[in-house]
């Protein structure tokens, strides 16, 4: 079997160049690479099976991320975590793992063919349409993760129940006289939408009134969220529901300039239990995105894909914890 030692040896180049031209490396000219897949096809080269040689292959994984115009956004999950969880995922074959940032002009593949790109992860955003036709178009494997797209391979939080879990804990302290609002930001899409659902649900479900409308308030953004609006709202509600942590930390730091009492006056949760709730003051109360199972899941999925060729599920939906705090 000819193997890219041959190949080198043939043209009289290094492995390492035919390794890279052989996977369209931007690292080689590109007048170089056709001659040397043309010395492959020549040699009766064949790339290996990846589900002969699981044991010792290497797949390369490319993890894209969002770029937020509000930085605050990169605050709600650990990095760290989704790291170690696709990693850990990742059980067959070990990984190397390329990060990028999404932008509306994203290409998933930076060169004509794609190169060596096994498998794409995009957290925590929606890729463009134009994406995913060039995924299917080059029948490359992957997973969205934090969202839920009809059709395409996703995971996501069980928002819907967390917030569910949420209110009921707010009922058993303040009972019928429970009067909540939900506090949101701009721009959340999928995310706010199923959180809401979950508040409304919950205060259907034990007689409480809640409007979806009305009783929700939305910032354009975390500098939108002003002293004299959270006084206002703390004279007509006496639980704010805050969309994640972030808003919930900020909710908090406003009723302490106004001197409200958290939680005997307000009490006041967040969700997804992201770094910076440990800066709260009192402990936010929330529900946990749980990072490193959703990540461990989607390259465990992504990983079947790949190599055994099982198809991942449209949908997977992870569970996270409640956690209580002393906001409520």
């Amino acid at each position: 079997m000819t193997t890219i030692t041959d190949i080198a040896q043939k043209m009289r180049i290094s492995t390492a160049t035919v390794s890279r031209a052989l996977n369209q490396s931007r690292l080689v000219d590109p007048a170089l690479i056709v001659k040397i897949q043309h010395q492959a096809e020549l040699m009766g080269y064949k790339k290996r099976n990846i589900s002969k040689h699981r044991g010792r292959s290497i797949l390369n994984i490319k993890l894209i991320l969002p770029r937020h115009i509000e930085p605050e956004r990169s605050l709600f999950y650990d990095f760290a975590s989704l790291i170690e969880g696709i990693q850990s995922g990742f059980k067959q074959c070990g990984i190397n793992l390329v990060c990028e940032t999404s932008s509306k002009d994203y290409k998933p593949y930076p060169h004509k063919k794609g190169g060596d790109i096994n498998g794409f992860i995009f957290a925590f955003h929606r890729p463009s349409e134009d994406t995913l036709k060039q995924l299917k178009k080059n029948k490359t494997p992957f997973v969205v993760l934090n969202r839920d797209i009809p059709g395409i391979p996703c995971l996501a939080s069980e928002n819907s129940v967390g917030m569910n879990e949420i209110v009921s804990h707010l009922f058993k302290r303040r009972g019928k006289n429970l009067k909540p609002a939900f506090i949101t930001l701009d721009e959340l899409g999928q995310i706010y939408e199923e959180r809401l659902s979950g508040v409304d649900a919950a205060c259907k479900q034990l007689g409480i009134h809640f409007d979806p409308i009305k009783d929700t308030h939305t910032f354009p953004n975390i500098n939108g969220v002003t002293n004299a609006k959270i006084l206002s709202l703390s004279k007509k509600y006496n639980t704010l529901i805050c969309i994640n942590d972030i808003m919930g930390t900020v909710v908090l730091s406003e009723l302490d300039r106004l001197g409200v009492a958290v939680p005997k006056d307000i009490s006041v949760t967040g969700f997804d239990d992201s770094p910076v709730r440990q800066l709260s003051r009192p402990l936010l109360t929330t529900v946990s995105m749980p990072i490193l199972e959703l990540a461990r899941t989607a390259a465990t999925g992504l990983e079947q894909e790949i190599i055994n060729h099982i198809p991942q599920k449209a949908i997977h939906r992870v569970v996270g914890k409640f956690i209580f705090g002393e906001s409520s």
